[in-house]
């Protein structure tokens, strides 16, 4: 998949802009603030509806205006060209694929798979669990179309048994959704451990390559103790969670344990290496994606020249330049990327808002 098109209106401070990027890498200089970053976003607000820097859309919309819209050409492997649009009010969000009107996220993520790196995703590591199960589950989402039902299915009987537990309800009735959560849980766990186990191996090689020094280890963890079946956890802690109010057990409580020589990744390193770490296991995902998918996935990288040092950044580059993608990477000067490695690149200035190619 690649973008081929986008016109922006309403979005932070691009109030009108266009672009028509490449297939290879889209080079986007500026200065700080002049809306480079808003670009990328507007890019992956295009996939995930939502932004990398914020929660709320009233950020997202140019002041004094009603709406922000985003109109997109997206070429798939099969070099069809689908349309996509979207309008976004404070109040309200229209969204549309190949002229048909779509109402779940997941229609339009299936469809535009898209990965970034940005300043703040070294809470990847450095956060809560969420931050880790989310990575996770991107991956498995686009390579095991049946995650997305069974992890509907869990999320549904969650909620009744959570609201069932808060309101102190009677044993049996809190007990009626803990088979349907047993058995979900199991799908959503062996398909999270199977993408995990194709994934490790572009990590690893990743890791050795950029920390020679160093041992990354890198451990799922489901959500409730290996050794132990899932449903009698929910029964022999019924009292205890009915206290609680929630369920302490499944695949809501999985994560990922990033160790560094052993020690957690979290207290272990400086901010610089979390942040080269969680730029390698986003390259690995889009690695594993396009050779598993057999399709290209679109990679943005914001302000990688101030993220990496020039070693690092060299070795980055190295990589991104091997790998079938789609990329967008921004910064404030055009030779602190070096583009001699792709044979199709375009530059993009942007400037108080307004974009121009080079």
């Amino acid at each position: 998949m690649q973008l081929t098109q986008l016109t922006i209106k309403n979005f932070r401070n691009l109030k009108d802009a266009q672009i028509i990027p490449v297939q290879g890498i889209n080079l986007i200089v500026g200065n700080n603030a002049s809306g480079k970053t808003s670009l990328l976003e507007a890019i992956y607000y295009l996939s995930h509806i939502r932004s990398f820097r914020t929660q709320s859309v009233i950020d997202l919309i140019h002041r004094q205006t009603p709406y922000l819209q985003l109109v997109a050409n997206i070429e798939s492997s099969e070099k069809n060209i689908i349309p996509l649009g979207i309008r976004r009010s404070r109040n309200k969000s229209e969204i549309r694929i190949n002229k048909k009107n779509v109402k779940r996220v997941s229609d339009i993520t299936a469809q535009f798979p898209i990965l970034a790196i940005h300043p703040d995703s070294y809470k990847l590591i450095s956060g809560s669990p969420s931050f880790r199960r989310q990575y996770l589950d991107w991956g498995v989402f686009h390579v095991e179309h049946a995650f997305f039902q069974s992890w509907k299915r869990f999320k549904k009987a969650l909620a009744q048994r959570n609201a069932s537990l808060k309101s102190k309800q009677k044993t049996d009735v809190c007990q009626l959704w803990n088979q349907e959560i047993h058995d979900s849980a199991h799908r959503i766990d062996h398909l999270r451990r199977e993408y995990f186990a194709s994934l490790m191996p572009y990590f690893n090689q990743l890791s050795e390559q950029f920390f020679i020094k160093d041992k990354i280890d890198i451990e799922y963890k489901r959500g409730w103790h290996e050794d132990l079946d899932l449903l009698s956890l929910l029964q022999d802690n019924l009292i205890k969670e009915r206290m609680k109010g929630y369920t302490q057990y499944g695949p809501h409580r999985a994560d990922i344990i990033i160790k560094v020589n052993g020690q957690s990744a979290q207290t272990s390193i400086s901010r610089g290496q979390q942040k080269l770490l969680v730029a390698l296991m986003r390259l690995a995902q889009a690695m594993q994606f396009t050779e598993s998918m057999k399709k290209a996935c679109v990679l943005l990288y914001d302000d990688l020249p101030a993220e990496l040092d020039a070693n690092h950044r060299k070795l980055i580059l190295s990589v991104l330049s091997k790998m079938n993608i789609q990329l967008f990477i921004t910064a404030i000067d055009v030779d602190q990327i070096d583009l001699s490695a792709w044979d199709i690149n375009k530059m993009f200035h942007v400037e108080h808002g307004r974009v121009n190619s080079e």
